[in-house]
């Protein structure tokens, strides 16, 4: 992909105005922006909530979850050229390989369903 393409798939939901996601959320959330551009998100669920924040976060910050997801795998090169080529062959070499769900499980109680509802709202 031309990097000019790439930066212009990222921008695209900046153009394409407010959505809603009726079935995806259990109750209506908010998300109020402040004069100095910081989203405030309101919601009655947690999950709601971490769903916001993660629509929220892909929304503001698309090439910034691109750059972090090509670190993890590995793919960094790919778009910025053979000067990341190291890295990207040290990330592959020192790939995550363990149970996720047993990882998941020492980070929060509720961490399994925090990360998959922003995920979820990251991938809306």
């Amino acid at each position: 992909m031309r990097p000019l393409n790439f930066l212009w798939l990222c921008f695209l939901p900046l153009l394409t105005g407010a959505q809603t996601f009726s079935t995806a959320v259990t109750d209506s959330v908010e998300i109020l922006i402040d004069t100095w551009g910081i989203p405030h998100i309101y919601a009655k669920h947690e999950d709601d909530l971490f769903f916001a924040q993660g629509f929220n976060a892909a929304r503001d910050r698309l090439f910034q979850f691109e750059i972090w997801r090509r670190q993890a795998t590995g793919t960094v090169a790919e778009i910025l050229g053979s000067r990341e080529l190291k890295r990207d062959i040290g990330t592959r070499l020192f790939k995550f390989r363990g149970n996720l769900d047993e990882e998941l499980n020492h980070y929060h109680p509720k961490g399994k369903m925090i990360i998959s509802s922003f995920v979820d709202g990251v991938n809306a």
